[in-house]
């Protein structure tokens, strides 16, 4: 019988002590199961630091998932060592890579890693390469961010010393005379957009501003990352499964430390926060347990009638299940190891019936590199912690250090609804498009909730942009307007900025009782909507108000389209297989399409159907010029079915049916939505690029501007990723957010980021692509579940870092 391997989260983990105090500690990943033949150790030396919590966990939980459960890793976070001078490193962790050659004993092999990626092998794979007569191997001699090295060979170099008295430049070159470096394959180290084109074994998320769990908002304003998703599946993954990797049996090799340091600490009067208090009374908390060490100075007397019991002996002990009605937490956990913070926070929900209160005082980073995460890390914890106990109530209160100025308070005040309870109420704000009022209708849907559609009618196109524009119904014609009556919805779908003023006029109808949730780019200050649900030809920065997906919430009726298929399928019999679908759209204000651009279509397609032996089935679209049709057909070579909307008007249309019955498609880069679509039948995809507008060449002053800000994500470096963000693009942002700064959407960052995620091949040079089945995630269910914990949720201030980095 074959052995049972635990999932990642039940796994046995142990912790390793520091052999000596200026040497990283160690987590160890057992053998689960028995080993034909002993084999060393996969040793693994990452470097990290504290604002990088959310990425150490994932590192070590890819790990996890991918790793050979007959072998025994042993992963070395090295993070906060001493002896090193951090304060000129762009990173908290830049040269303790040169000290691991001493860290393991000058002996065997070990892999070097940042924190920044993402194992998509077994790393054991990479660990056992052949490395010949080579001291280490690497990308290349200055690109040491993944490392396979010798460590007795290369310790004369790189060892403790060298690293804490060295630059980072002078130690890439002491090797350099012994040709000590040998080429890693950059599989091992695929970075950003390289992706595309390599068969990565791991992903490097190299651009700083770009990276999904955003470790600095004090530095960059963070824009989404092409292959974000990946990254943020596996943490879903862990939330779910309750990955630590540390936990109460096993705290972090740094908890026993902080919390002797912590109960040394003279209790003050402060800890006790009379806001915790205030809750409890508005919420009937009959029993208060305050979370505090032993040795500090007993709690105050309550405000009100509340009994206030100090718990608990000690912060490491099991909570008794529900013992108090709440429990309130200040200045206690932002002094321990942000490992162990989940954990503890679980243990204290655990405890609590009714309230969980946290109050954290976070150290000023602006001048020093971060000692503590970023506020949307805190409120990230809440939730996961809380997501077993519906019942229970949470507030979260950030505070800088020395002020009583709240950076961050919000709550989860409203419990999960029963049986008896009302469904929340919805309201879709439909406008003239009905593509937009399709993705509103879908969303509602999905829901779930009773919802009532509000159509629009406008009197005039409004005189200000949004984000001038105050709440009001004057830009509506009264018969619309008649119809937004109390009582007020909980939650508004809407789409596009015309609806904008209105949907904030029904906010203040309710008292900030109506959360927006708009899909794509409202044209206004990001901060006005509880949640934008968009994708990237809009270009809005990453933010926590902000569901970045790669598609629309498009999908066409599976019904409907069986009903085609059925009506079409014998007339298309006839033509060899495989049926690649033509999807061919138009011009539209930044690209063209003239009839030179669809006879080079048409002859790309050809080409990719000769080589698969196949026959095309085209269709036209309501923007594709007519002499641009005829173009098309005229230069088509193989067999195919044609269809031109302008005959009929689109009325005879076999779109539904090709989307049912081909094999592949090949698609015009103009229409999103078609895009999506074909996307969405899980088929190959290709997409034929269409060339800029004259209205793009000639570059008006706002498109100018935008480009010339935003050139962190046009410019590419000269290892072909993304250069860092610099003052231009933040500054970009900074507009951008408030909704003063208005650019077209750009379809081309929108298909580029398909293309670098493997949804999307370019039409030229098709022909040598293999077709492949391509996974995509499931965003409709993931943007629902998103909305319906955003119900319960209250953002009752801005944070002062979103508003420093401009949203």
């Amino acid at each position: 019988m074959a052995d049972v391997v635990p999932p990642p989260a039940s796994r046995p983990i142990t912790v390793m002590a520091a052999s000596q105090p200026d040497h990283p500690p160690c987590l160890v990943l057992p053998a689960l199961t028995q080993p034909e033949t002993p084999r060393a150790p996969v040793r693994i030396f990452v470097g990290t630091e504290p604002a990088q919590i959310r990425a150490q966990r994932i590192f070590c939980y890819a790990i996890e998932q991918v790793r050979d459960v007959s072998r025994e890793y042993r992963i070395y976070l090295m993070k906060n060592l001493s002896g090193f001078d951090r304060t000129q490193w762009r990173t908290g962790f830049t040269t303790y890579r040169y000290a691991v050659p001493e860290f393991a004993g000058c002996q065997g092999r070990a892999i070097y890693n940042d924190v920044g990626q993402l194992y998509l092998e077994d790393p054991a794979l990479l660990f056992d390469l052949p490395m010949q007569a080579h001291g280490y191997l690497a990308l290349s001699r200055r690109d040491t961010s993944v490392m396979l090295i010798d460590c007795a060979r290369m310790a004369p170099w790189w060892n403790l010393a060298c690293a804490q008295t060295l630059a980072k430049d002078t130690l890439e070159q002491l090797p350099a005379e012994e040709d000590l470096w040998g080429a890693l394959d950059n599989s091992w180290n695929t970075r950003d957009s390289e992706y595309a084109h390599v068969q990565a074994n791991l992903l490097h998320y190299t651009a700083l501003h770009l990276q999904p769990w955003q470790p600095r908002p004090d530095v960059y304003s963070y824009h989404p990352h092409p292959l974000g998703d990946l990254w943020l599946e596996r943490e879903r993954a862990a939330d779910r499964e309750g990955y630590g990797p540390f936990n109460r049996s096993t705290p972090s090799p740094w908890f026993a430390a902080a919390l002797a340091a912590l109960d040394a600490r003279p209790g003050l009067e402060g800890h006790f926060n009379p806001e915790a208090d205030r809750l409890a009374q508005r919420l009937a908390i009959a029993h208060l347990g305050w979370c505090r060490p032993p040795s500090w100075r007993s709690a105050p007397e309550p405000l009100h009638a509340a009994e206030i019991t100090a718990w608990p002996p000690s912060l490491a002990a099991p909570a008794p299940t529900q013992a108090y009605d709440g429990i309130a937490v200040t200045g206690v956990l932002e002094q321990l190891p942000v490992e162990d913070v989940p954990w503890l926070l679980e243990n204290l929900a655990n405890a609590a019936r009714r309230l969980l209160y946290v109050a954290i005082t976070l150290p000023a980073t602006r001048d020093t590199p971060p000692t503590a995460p970023a506020t949307h890390w805190w409120r990230r914890q809440l939730r996961i912690a809380t997501h077993r106990y519906p019942q229970l109530a949470w507030h979260l209160d950030i505070r800088p250090d020395h002020s009583r100025q709240l950076l961050c308070t919000q709550s989860a005040l409203t419990h999960a609804p029963s049986d008896q309870a009302p469904l929340p109420r919805v309201w879709l704000l439909l406008g003239g498009h009905h593509g937009d009022n399709a993705q509103l209708r879908l969303l509602a849907r999905e829901l779930g909730w009773p919802s009532e559609e509000k159509q629009l009618l406008y009197r005039y196109k409004p005189r200000k942009p949004a984000w001038q524009g105050r709440p009001s119904l004057n830009c509506l014609t009264p018969e619309s307007a008649a119809t937004l009556q109390p009582p007020w919805p909980d939650l508004v779908l809407g789409i596009g900025w015309r609806s904008v003023i209105v949907a904030r006029w029904i906010k203040a109808q309710s008292h900030d009782h109506t959360q927006l949730i708009y899909l794509g780019r409202p044209r206004a200050p990001l901060h006005w909507f509880d949640l934008i649900v968009t994708t990237p030809q809009y270009g809005l920065p990453a933010r926590d108000n902000i569901i970045h997906n790669l598609l629309p919430l498009n999908a066409g009726s599976p019904s409907l389209r069986k009903q085609a298929a059925d009506a079409w399928r014998a007339r298309f019999n006839a033509l060899p297989h495989p049926w690649i679908g033509v999807l061919i759209g138009g011009s539209t204000a930044l690209q063209r399409f003239d009839e030179a651009d669809a006879a080079e279509m048409a002859r790309a397609a050809n080409r990719l159907a000769r080589t698969r032996g196949g026959a095309l089935l085209v269709t036209t679209s309501p923007r594709t010029p007519a002499a641009a049709a005829s173009a098309f057909f005229a230069a088509l070579e193989v067999p195919y079915h044609g269809y031109n909307w302008h005959d009929d008007r689109g009325a005879n249309n076999p779109y539904p049916a090709y989307l049912a019955l081909c094999d592949a498609f090949v698609v015009s880069d103009d229409s999103a939505s078609m895009l999506a679509e074909a996307i969405k039948t899980a088929r190959p995809t290709f997409v034929y690029s269409l060339r800029a507008s004259l209205v793009t060449r000639l570059n008006p002053f706002r498109q100018r501007l935008d480009s010339y800000l935003q050139g962190h994500t046009r410019e590419t470096g000269s290892r072909g990723i993304p250069r860092q963000q610099d003052w231009k693009g933040r500054a970009r942002d900074w507009a951008f957010t408030r909704g003063m700064l208005a650019v077209p959407r750009d379809l081309k960052r929108l298909s580029e980021t398909l293309k670098v995620r493997g949804l999307l091949t370019e039409l030229s040079g098709a022909e040598n692509d293999v077709m492949r089945h391509l996974p995509l995630p499931d965003e409709m269910q993931a943007t629902v579940e998103e909305i319906r914990r955003r119900l319960g949720e209250r953002h009752w201030r801005q944070q002062a870092d979103t508003r420093r980095l401009g949203g």
